[in-house]
């Protein structure tokens, strides 16, 4: 089968990439870094007066030690980031998230807080100002943590305030595509068709005619009900397909048959609505429906996606918004991140929704 690629490109933000490993960006963070270390290691002297004598200058290796403590931290915190980025991702799972990064970056500042005073004590002999340096130490070591975990909390932001766009982006295409779907039912070859088949069915079998008023009528209900809903209940969705089946089957007789068999323990699952009759709407749109070529719908579920599968018989010119699947996969792209698939033979169209 040849699957339709439907799904639209997504720009990589540059708040939303990882920290890099070239050359040029450990250079950078290890010029900023060293520059923070030395500048803590000199506010702290300045505070505590250490070394007490003018004429006695901080010790190069203390310099060292400094510089390359915090830049060992900083750099254990990008790890740890990278680690944790492939196995929880942004945004899900980010209480675990926080309180593993949290956690372990605490023990980073123990440990680079351990080394610094082993060799800090001994050679500037700290004395009573050893809470100063302590206290001074642990305020810088924060704050390089926070700078080491600068582009997580970009990427934190940058991911809540693209979440929050989507949503909005949502809205205004379930809006578009409500509208649309009303639109694609309220045209006039459905209106005149069915209030066409309604006429004939009053004088002829008004028994069948009641049944088919109300099939049309729970059509339009439903619509107008789910228009405000983000996603329904599969069973309801069934049961609006099976109205909507109902309106066509008894126009087209046996120029179709539609034929559902997805299990009831299922029907708890959700959907975005109107997908049911999207997919029914496009295989009838799209094909020849006679007695002597008659379109076949089959709906299933399979691996917790549902399938509408239809048998191909394309017709040389149909209606349509074009609207259809492209706005269908843009709408589950923002639900789920699991992919709707389209594809088709020259027998079988299908498509598979992703069961949420």
């Amino acid at each position: 089968m040849k699957c339709l690629d439907l799904h639209s490109n997504k720009k990589k933000n540059l708040a939303t990439r990882l920290p890099s490993y070239e050359p040029v960006s450990v250079l950078v963070r290890f010029v900023i870094i060293s520059i923070i270390a030395v500048l803590v290691l000199h506010f702290i002297s300045y505070v505590t007066h250490i070394p007490a004598q003018e004429d006695i200058k901080i010790p190069l290796v203390i310099y060292v030690v400094v510089i390359v403590a915090f830049n060992v931290a900083a750099e254990l915190q990008i790890v740890l980031d990278n680690i944790l980025e492939r196995f929880l991702p942004i945004p899900k799972k980010i209480k675990l998230r926080l309180f593993l990064q949290i956690s372990v970056g605490i023990l980073f500042m123990v440990f680079a807080h351990r080394i610094i005073m082993y060799f800090i004590d001994p050679k500037l002999g700290i004395g009573e100002s050893r809470s100063g340096v302590i206290m001074g130490m642990v305020t810088g070591l924060v704050f390089v943590q926070m700078v080491g975990n600068s582009l997580t909390i970009a990427r934190f932001t940058q991911k809540w305030l693209d979440s929050q766009e989507q949503i909005a982006e949502m809205k205004r295409e379930k809006l578009r595509m409500d509208y649309n779907s009303l639109q694609d039912q309220l045209n006039p070859h459905f209106l005149f068709n069915n209030l066409s088949v309604l006429k004939s069915l009053i004088i002829y079998d008004p028994d069948v005619a009641v049944e088919f008023t109300e099939n049309f009528t729970d059509v339009y209900r439903y619509v107008l009900q789910s228009k405000d809903k983000r996603l329904v209940k599969l069973g309801e969705e069934l049961d609006f397909m099976k109205a909507y089946c109902a309106l066509h089957k008894e126009r087209l007789g046996e120029g179709i048959n539609v034929e559902s068999l997805v299990p009831g323990n299922v029907f708890d699952k959700e959907i975005a609505p109107l997908t049911g009759q999207l997919l029914i709407e496009n295989a009838i749109k799209h094909n020849i429906t006679s007695r002597e070529a008659p379109l076949i719908i089959k709906v299933y579920v399979e691996d917790d996606y549902l399938v509408v599968a239809n048998s191909l018989n394309r017709r040389e010119a149909s209606y349509s918004t074009k609207t259809g699947l492209k706005n269908l996969v843009r709408r589950y792209e923002i639900l789920t991140e699991r992919e709707m698939v389209v594809q088709y033979d020259e027998n079988r169209f299908e498509v598979k929704v992703p069961l949420l």
